[in-house]
């Protein structure tokens, strides 16, 4: 047995991973497996996490071409394990970067709606959400406001903002999804 079958057995018995989790990561390249050991002993991935790196680097890997282990070499993905962040943080980095390579243009699309709420200007106590992953097409909108006076200056900056036509760009991305 080599060594990283020993060290895939010895991580897999540590967080109890299920035969078919550790088989699929087995049905990898060696290259790709040891690529893949090393981004979760910094990231401490138990079942769920360690499924879902699998199945989303398997997607992208099978429509983009290349090996796992040259997508873990990204900047994007390994420069947050090389950080000094707590291991959430650098497992939200790191699972953002696979999720901006899986999915471009929904990320396109948000890094756009992003742009454009700033550009409103509406202020911090005027927030704009969206629905994950850009489903059911609606803009959430929540005003903070301390009396009526300042509620009703929030209203008409929102108002300016729809007769300017500042807010047709935001509702038009949708139809980009």
């Amino acid at each position: 047995m080599s060594l990283l079958h020993e060290q895939l057995d010895t991580y897999a018995r540590e967080k109890r991973l299920s035969s078919q989790t550790l088989g699929r990561w087995r049905a990898w390249s060696e290259e790709d497996q040891g690529a893949l050991l090393a981004m979760v002993h910094v990231l401490q991935l138990g079942e769920n996490h360690l499924r879902d790196f699998l199945d989303w680097l398997e997607e992208i890997t099978t429509r983009d071409g290349g090996t796992v282990r040259e997508l873990l070499a990204r900047a994007d993905i390994a420069q947050p394990l090389q950080r000094a962040l707590s291991r959430n943080d650098k497992l939200k980095a790191v699972k953002d970067a696979v999720r901006k390579i899986r999915y471009p243009r929904l990320s396109r699309l948000e890094e756009e709606l992003r742009a454009n709420v700033k550009a409103l200007d509406l202020g911090s106590r005027i927030q704009l959400s969206f629905p994950p992953t850009l489903e059911g097409e609606e803009i959430t909108v929540e005003i903070k406001a301390r009396d009526p006076r300042e509620l009703l200056e929030h209203l008409n900056r929102l108002q300016h903002r729809m007769a300017d036509g500042s807010f047709l760009r935001l509702f038009a991305l949708f139809d980009e999804v």
